[in-house]
């Protein structure tokens, strides 16, 4: 009599159900009671009063049943409770499904001046919405299953297997308009990708078609019936999203748990995922259970316009693919975008904060607040402005989003767009619509630069297999230091160009960062966390795993052309070997010579293996990125081959960095300088293996000679020390007794700049640098610089021309007369220090951040995996010829070198890559007589 068909995660409020009676509505997945049978209607009750023991035996026959199903849905009810998922989860849904929807008025930025948590609805004007309007019904029972994966498959190749797992529901939600004229096209091209192709069951698959009348045109209720895809149909001349989006969740409220997974596309979005291995390597549920596996739960989605060969809003076309059709790969810009910009911003300009695209997520965020389909139904809804889930659930890379939306239909539906914008009195938005629908049709439906300005196709398309995409893996992010300052440099770069992409994977990373990356329009910059714990006595320093099963998926998904690792700890080995693994090109940049830091902490003992480790790692490394030629020559002394070596220098913002920057007040008010005082600046980390003992026990030295009076010419002086770190307050200590010490703390940004110009003299006695931005920002400020002899310091600062080079001194300082004495001279010898001042600042000019990251860009491209990057040496001249295959012989005759002759002859962008792969010069025969000097002296 009874057919029990429930679910375990909806067994609890299947017996609230049965509580009201056994008549009543049940929430289940499938019904509870046969249709055809009756033996459980009360009327029956009373048909046979003649009979009291036959009625009374029936009654206790019905009561025994209803007993016995009442105790079988307990039972499995807390069955599900204890060992499956928890019918609560179905409640909620429903109850975000009866919720009322809080208006939202355009005109305003966030309710209450608060972030909005949740979607609001647009106050539309709709007209009066007809006694006939609604959904007529669904097709079929909507029963979306699990799917079990393929044994051969395993997208990622880590982490808990997933192979013949049963994994979460998957359902796609999409829309149809019957009054479309390619609306069956579009279905069924739909339909063929995600269920074909996307291995989406087609059970589970819920289509809603838009009908003004009421009556769907039976091919397209034909097609969908032929798959076995639940639909139903909305008459009316208005289907609002407000009301799609809540008659979808109650529809999903009652056949999935909130661990489950959501997808909305509209009609032309064809989604793609990162490839995975065996019979579903195109599999979304797959892609999605490994997700879920690694603890994800949103995905966000970046749209790749397809367009015809000549533009053209072409006809779809039933008997061809819409990869035929529309072959070309793009990104039409903001002004073409019109839909997909959110309708969430005020008539004042004033936009709402949108996190990114999602196109698949968890049914715990409700479908209203994450996002409404583009293309279906009159946007009324403002998406929630945030959502309440931690960053490290989102999934770092967005799945390419193939969109075909420029055909012949574009148009109208431009149209029906803007009116309604227009009816939700959002003036902004109509007005972009209607334009773009005018540009159109004035350059005769044809989608080009002419029409979209900011289109960019092909090779310069994000994601795109020809766009170079870049994955920065570091320990330092935010953390200022001149690794993390150049980096984040890199990576604002990249955000202005078309033909890049990178992914950011460090442990060091803020809240800022994932906000931007996750922005609405973002493709360019994304960012990934590492597991990290703090360093021991260092705690601004992290300490990072290596690669785990969720940075590895990110990476696989991201699929990098190149890893750039830049330090040599155990995140970065394990870099540089998944990059091997996978035969992606590992560039390893030269920021820290770690081996000479020992000696200021009494370690030197460790020296020699700390080298053995580096030069081990490096040559692991495809390129070794260094950022002089002074830099590559430590590094080969260690070990590390020189056919290895590329050349990534440091720029300098000479607009910021300038001795225009000085301002006297800024002098009196900041440093207290009083008339004709000099000023002896330093600008670092306060940290000993910068030379800080040096420095310290100098200025010690050098007060003392100017109050002994044994040289009365030394002018009144002022020392500057602006920076941070941990050994700030042993300097403090130190120098507290000195009247003349001023200690800023960290300072950046136009202060910066101001700091620097206000000094008069630059000294920074360190030994450990491998490319000392702040000596090169000192030398575009105007500063004369004191420095010690070590081979960084020699091809930045030219002796006697740029600076002094102080020779003879010890690390851990003994003897500081050597460092007085240049500083003396210095502030004795004005014109000198003039001189010098102007040497400084002349050798910065051609030194850029865009020659910087260009030469970087170059490494990139001409990097081979498991090949020399350096292509003159013949294999028998290689440094380390068994770390190549026997073939990797000389393809080219001479250096490579990029040749840009706009710089001055004693600029420091040619000193600095003298001799080094990939190195600027001003011309071939210049590279060619350096490279002959360098022979001869080799040979000699």
């Amino acid at each position: 009599i009874v057919r029990i068909q429930v679910h375990r995660g909806t067994a609890v409020a299947a017996v609230r159900a049965v509580g009201v009676g056994v008549g009543s509505a049940w929430e289940c997945d499938s019904g509870l009671i046969d249709d055809d049978d009756d033996d459980d209607d009360d009327d029956d009750d009373d048909d046979d009063d003649d009979d009291d023991d036959e009625g009374d035996s029936d009654r206790k026959r019905r009561r025994g049943m209803i007993r016995f199903v009442l105790a079988s849905m307990c039972a499995y009810a807390m069955y599900g409770v204890v060992f499956g998922r928890s019918a609560a989860h179905h409640k909620l849904s429903a109850r975000r499904a009866d919720a009322p929807w809080e208006e939202w008025d355009s005109r305003t930025v966030a309710r209450d001046g608060r972030e909005m948590m949740q979607a609001m609805r647009l106050k539309c004007d709709l007209g009066e919405i007809p006694r006939k309007t609604g959904f007529r019904g669904v097709s079929r029972r909507f029963r979306p299953r699990r799917v079990k994966t393929a044994k051969t498959r395993s997208m990622f190749g880590f982490g808990r297997a997933v192979s013949g797992d049963v994994v979460a529901k998957t359902a796609l939600l999409t829309g149809v308009n019957a009054d479309s004229d390619d609306s069956l096209v579009m279905l069924n091209q739909f339909l063929t990708h995600y269920i074909d192709h996307g291995k989406i069951p087609a059970g589970n698959i819920y289509v809603v078609i838009h009908s003004k009348d009421g009556d769907a045109p039976k091919e397209i209720q034909k097609a969908l019936k032929k798959r076995g895809v639940t639909h139903d149909v909305y008459a009316g001349k208005t289907l609002r999203h407000s009301e799609l989006s809540r008659y979808w969740q109650f529809q999903l409220a009652n056949v999935m748990d909130e661990e489950d997974w959501v997808i909305l596309a509209d009609i032309d979005e064809h989604l793609f995922v990162p490839r995975g291995s065996g019979a579903d390597k195109y599999s979304i549920p797959g892609f999605l259970a490994d997700a879920d596996n690694l603890g994800f739960e949103l995905v966000n989605g970046v749209w790749i316009d397809r367009i015809s060969n000549d533009g053209t809003l072409s006809k779809v076309d039933s008997k061809e693919s819409f990869h035929t059709t529309f072959p070309r790969q793009c990104r039409v810009g903001e002004r073409c975008d019109v839909r997909r910009s959110p309708p969430n911003t005020n008539n004042e300009g004033k936009p709402l904060p949108r996190e990114g695209m999602v196109i698949a997520h968890k049914l715990k965020f409700a479908i209203s607040d994450v996002r409404c389909l583009h293309d279906f139904a009159d946007d009324d809804v403002v998406p929630a402005a945030a959502l309440n889930i931690h960053q490290d659930n989102i999934f770092p890379v967005p799945v390419s989003v193939q969109h075909y939306q420029w055909h012949a239909g574009t148009v109208p539906q431009l149209r029906a767009v803007a009116t309604s914008y227009e009816k939700c009195g959002l003036s902004a938005a109509h007005d972009a619509a209607q334009s773009l629908v005018d540009t159109l049709e004035k350059q005769q439906l044809v989608v080009n630069e002419k029409s979209c300005p900011e289109m960019a196709c092909s090779a310069s398309v994000t994601n795109s297999p020809e766009a170079r995409r870049i994955a920065i893996v570091t320990t330092v992010w935010e953390h200022v230091d001149g690794v993390s300052r150049t980096m984040k440099r890199f990576a604002e770069f990249i955000r202005g160009r078309d033909d890049t992409s990178v992914l950011v994977m460090s442990p060091d990373l803020a809240e800022r960062d994932y906000v931007r990356a996750n922005s609405y329009d973002s493709v360019h910059q994304l960012v990934a966390p590492v597991p990290a714990i703090e360093a021991p006595g260092r705690p601004e320093y992290k300490m990072a795993a290596p690669l785990q099963a969720r940075q590895r998926a990110v990476l696989e998904a991201y699929n990098p052309h190149v890893v750039h690792v830049a330090a040599p700890d155990m995140l970065g080995h394990s870099a540089v070997r998944w990059a091997a693994e996978v035969g992606a090109c590992s560039v390893c940049s030269y920021h820290t010579a770690f081996d000479t830091y020992l000696q200021y902490y009494r370690v030197s003992l460790l020296t020699s293996p700390l080298r053995h480790l580096l030069s081990g790692f490096y040559q692991l490394c495809d390129v070794v990125a260094v950022p002089t030629y002074a830099a590559a020559e430590h590094l080969h002394s260690i070990g590390v081959p020189g056919e290895k070596m590329g050349f990534f220098p440091r720029g300098v913002n000479r607009t910021l960095y300038s001795p225009e920057m000085r301002d006297e007040q800024y002098r009196r008010d900041i440093f207290g300088v009083k008339d004709k005082e000099l000023v002896i600046l330093w600008v670092a980390r306060i940290v000993r293996e910068k030379g800080l003992a040096s420095f310290v026990k100098t200025i010690q030295a050098l007060d003392a000679l100017a109050d002994s009076g044994k040289d009365p010419e030394i002018p009144p002086f002022r020392v500057v020390i602006a920076g941070d770190g941990p050994d700030l307050e042993w300097v403090r200590s130190d120098l507290q007794r000195l009247d003349n010490v001023v200690i800023l703390g960290h300072t950046g940004g136009a202060n910066l700049a101001k700091t620097y110009a206000a000094g008069d003299i630059f000294f920074f006695p360190s030994k450990t640098e491998v490319i000392p931005n702040n000596l090169i920002e000192a030398m575009a400020s105007g500063l004369p610089v004191v420095t010690d002899d070590v081979g960084v310091n020699r091809a930045i600062v030219q002796d006697e021309v740029s600076g002094i080079i102080v020779k003879n001194t010890e690390p851990i300082p003994g003897d500081v007369t050597n460092y007085v004495n240049a500083l003396v001279r210095l502030m004795k010898d004005r014109k000198l220090a003039e001189r010098m001042s102007r040497a400084a600042v002349e050798s910065t000019v051609g030194l850029t951040w865009e020659r910087t990251f260009g030469s970087l860009l170059h490494a990139y491209d001409r990097c081979r995996p498991g090949l020399p990057y350096a292509r003159h040496i013949p294999y028998d001249k290689l440094d380390k010829p068994e770390l190549y295959p026997t073939n990797s012989d000389a393809t080219e005759e001479v250096r490579d070198v990029i040749v840009d002759a706009d710089a001055p002859d004693n600029s420091l962008l040619y000193r600095i890559s003298k001799g080094i792969t990939g190195g600027y010069v001003k011309s071939l025969e210049i590279a060619r007589q350096d490279d002959k000097t360098t022979a001869n002296a080799a040979a000699a």
